[in-house]
Formats: structure tokens, C-alpha cells, sequence
């Protein structure tokens, strides 16, 4: 398994467990469905991190078709976030606050939870940072 889709797994999980306990303190405040449409949200939320994955995955793995099925999922995951969000809202089938604050709710954690897990994959991966602006190679 590589290395994106293992942060991919292993922030999916911090993520769904912080999600538990925030829904469940909105079902203790507010009731089952609040705490029902943050779920949802949340739940949209980690599988749209998890076609992140599928992106990168495609990008990477070589020229042709496999990088047009990444270019592709890139624009189905909005479509398909769009869709799971907005139809319930629309329909007034879940309160919409808390379904967007808990997909929020999840795209925010996955920017802190990910981003040190991402530099920490980079450099064990010997990474180099950018040389310096000098010019010094344009010069020689």
C-alpha cells in the first residue's frame, strides 16, 4: 500500500473518531437529527478525502487513460459532494448548518491532521527542499 493511501487511512480514522464524538455531543444537545445530518456531512466529508487518494493514485500511475480517470475523479468528487449535500438540503431532509459544518468540519481537520503526516512522508521519502533563489545554476 503507498504511502498517500496509508495518511489517507490513517487520518480517515482520527477524522471519523472526532466526527463520533462531536455528533454525539450534538445528539446529547440538540438531538438525533442534528447529530444525524453532521454524520452525514462528516461521512461525505471522508469519502471525498478518500477520492483525494483515488486522484492521486491515477495521477501517478502512468501516461494515458489512467491519468484521465484522474483528471475525471477530480471533477466527479465535486459533482458527487454537490449531489450528497445539496439534494438533502434542498429537500429539507436533514438540517443543512449542521450537515455543511460537519463536511467543513471535516475538510478543516483534514488540512491539520494531513498536512504534518504529508511533510512527514515527504522528507522520509528523501524529498529535497528548493534550492536557493540565488541563480547561481542559471549563471553557469
Amino acid at each position: 500500500m503507498s504511502r498517500h493511501w496509508m495518511l489517507a487511512f490513517r487520518s480517515s480514522l482520527w477524522i471519523a473518531g472526532m466526527a463520533v464524538l462531536v455528533g454525539g455531543v450534538l445528539f446529547y444537545v440538540y438531538g438525533g437529527s442534528q447529530a444525524g445530518a453532521f454524520w452525514h456531512g462528516a461521512a461525505i466529508g471522508v469519502l471525498s478525502l478518500f477520492s483525494t487518494a483515488l486522484t492521486v493514485s491515477l495521477l501517478t500511475k502512468g501516461p494515458g487513460l489512467w491519468r484521465m480517470l484522474g483528471a475525471a475523479t477530480f471533477f466527479v468528487r465535486y459533482i458527487f459532494v454537490a449531489v450528497t449535500l445539496g439534494i438533502p438540503a434542498y429537500l429539507g431532509l436533514w438540517p443543512g448548518v449542521a450537515m455543511l459544518g460537519g463536511f467543513a468540519g471535516v475538510y478543516l481537520t483534514e488540512n491539520t491532521v494531513l498536512l504534518p503526516g504529508f511533510m512527514k512522508a515527504m522528507s522520509e521519502t528523501g524529498a529535497k527542499a528548493a534550492p536557493d533563489n540565488d541563480m547561481t545554476e542559471w549563471r553557469q
